[in-house]
């Protein structure tokens, strides 16, 4: 048997689901002539004898480029891989304040040029909080591409940094005490995918755009990060 993920074609990519950023949905682009976009859904991947296929060849106009293969890859790993964040970090974000809603909203745009929105909440530690008083602290990151337009990538990258940044403090900092609620944002980066360390990447989390299946309630399903 071989298990195959059945896509279709699309006009404009959505930018929430370019570079893996979103575990169930996939926006792709086609190296060929001319090149093409696809979209991909997790679920629909089926299994077919590997017999039926005797017959036919694989597309010869169209083929993912290097970097390509390794975000589809990326992409299936993410749905077997559980969830990287506590359940009440995730409740304040997505349901409570729906922060998580304002970040897809910010980096939508700028699909192609934000590769990751990678999360660092507690310093990596899994600490249990209750209450607005106590805080998880977050820091986040926005990386960016750096080709084909570095200046445009950091450019947009900054864009959704100050979106980010104006939806936290409207939210979670009292203008009067200067204290947070919830959820501190300590700081918000914007960094290149040339210039991110190694050691900063492994302290550091994907988050994933997919807000809406924790938004709802009940809630949707959600696949594991």
């Amino acid at each position: 048997m071989i298990e195959v993920v059945v896509g279709h074609r699309i006009e404009k990519a959505d930018g929430n689901y370019t570079h893996a950023k979103n575990a169930r949905t996939l926006n792709i682009g086609f190296e060929g002539e001319p090149p093409l976009l696809a979209e991909f859904t997790i679920t629909a991947k089926c299994s077919i004898e590997k017999v039926k296929l005797i017959d036919f060849q694989p597309e010869a106009d169209h083929s993912l480029s290097a970097a390509g293969k390794a975000t589809f890859q990326r992409w299936l790993a993410a749905r077997y891989r559980r969830s990287a964040f506590p359940d009440e970090f995730e409740r304040r974000l997505v349901r409570e304040t729906k922060l998580a809603e304002r970040i897809a909203k910010a980096v939508k745009p700028h699909g192609e040029l934000i590769t990751l929105v990678l999360f660092d909440v507690d310093e990596g530690q899994e600490n249990s909080r209750t209450g607005q008083d106590d805080l998880y602290l977050l820091d986040i990151i926005l990386l960016h591409a750096v080709a084909p337009d570095f200046d445009k990538a950091e450019e947009a990258a900054n864009t959704a940094k100050k979106e980010i940044q104006t939806a936290f403090e409207k939210k979670l900092l009292n203008p009067e005490s200067g204290k947070w609620q919830s959820i501190e944002l300590r700081y918000l980066d914007v960094i290149s995918e040339e210039a991110l360390s190694y050691r900063q990447f492994s302290l550091v989390k994907p988050w994933r755009l997919e807000y809406i299946s924790l938004g709802t309630d009940p809630q949707q399903p959600r696949a594991p990060e």
